[in-house]
């Protein structure tokens, strides 16, 4: 990992820090406002190399003691981030990957957006299926554009939406998290806006990257002080730490039934291991090709 001086270097003279699959980059000229962009074409699949480099950038950014507010975007046309590797969650992991540990360190960036000090904001222009909507449902705040879609394949798979439920189910009622939940629906931007699955949508991405930048730079204007336990208060209004462990428990034991994995590997060879065509209609194509 870089080390904390490097970091402070390249935010000083070239205003980014650029990793195989995560960039960092200033806002606001202080960079209190700071935004991390996911690149990983085609479809921004959460594998190893996403995972492990945005558990090194929430760490660097956390321990910066400079950031205040961190926007979270794609460059990656049509996919804010797609699910996570499968090949990842199947029985056999692929050469050189240790399963256990990169599924660990997918926790601990979920649990390091929950429980930094940053306010975290998710700018979503593109499909979060799975993996990328449970990142965005750890975050403070979701703003979506015009080409936004939602959605958790987990049901159909025979597994749980286990980073994002909980805060789902806070966030839209249970109800309708049931509802999309259960069904693994895709949820288009105007929708997910409408139930507040986020805060708003907006009609262009130029209109979403203005309203977020402004209101990132805003926010950094406000002491640390103020923004963390502000932060920390609402938290307390959402599922506890023990409620989210006893997701983790559950998604685990679905993932031991020998007909989840079979399911699993038949995804990736139907869909070509993941590929752009599939992806781009993950949770219908799970649901049509399955059943």
């Amino acid at each position: 990992m870089r080390s904390m001086i490097t970091f402070a270097l390249h935010l000083i003279v070239g205003r980014s820090v650029a990793r195989l699959t995560v960039g960092t980059s200033c806002i606001n000229d202080a960079c209190s406002a700071a935004r991390l962009t996911i690149s990983n074409p085609p479809v921004n699949l959460f594998d190893k190399n996403v995972i492990s480099d945005l558990n090194e950038s929430l760490i660097e950014l956390t321990g910066d003691n400079q950031t205040k507010v961190v926007v979270v975007s794609s460059d990656v046309p049509g996919f804010f981030g797609a699910q996570i590797d499968l090949n990842i969650l199947g029985s056999t992991a692929p050469p050189g990957v240790n399963a256990s540990a990169v599924l660990e360190t997918y926790y601990d960036n979920l649990n390091l957006l929950l429980s930094s000090s940053i306010i975290f904001i998710a700018e979503v222009n593109g499909r979060a299926w799975g993996a990328g909507d449970e990142h965005i449902l750890r975050m403070d705040m979701r703003f979506a554009g015009p080409e936004a879609q939602f959605g958790a394949p987990e049901a159909a798979v025979g597994l749980i939406h286990v980073g994002g439920l909980q805060q789902l189910t806070r966030l839209i009622g249970p109800g309708l998290a049931s509802e999309y939940m259960l069904s693994a629906a895709q949820v288009k931007a105007t929708e997910a806006a409408r139930i507040g699955w986020v805060n708003s949508a907006y009609p262009s991405p130029e209109a979403l990257r203005n309203h977020v930048n402004k209101l990132a730079t805003r926010i950094a204007l406000f002491s640390f002080e103020a923004l963390n336990l502000t932060k920390q208060s609402i938290a307390e209004q959402g599922p506890t730490q023990q409620a989210l462990r006893r997701d983790r428990a559950r998604f685990e034991a679905l993932a031991m039934v020998p007909v989840v994995g079979q399911r699993l590997a038949n995804i990736v060879e139907i869909s070509k291991n993941q590929s752009t065509e599939w992806e781009l209609n993950n949770n219908n194509n799970i649901v049509a090709n399955l059943y």
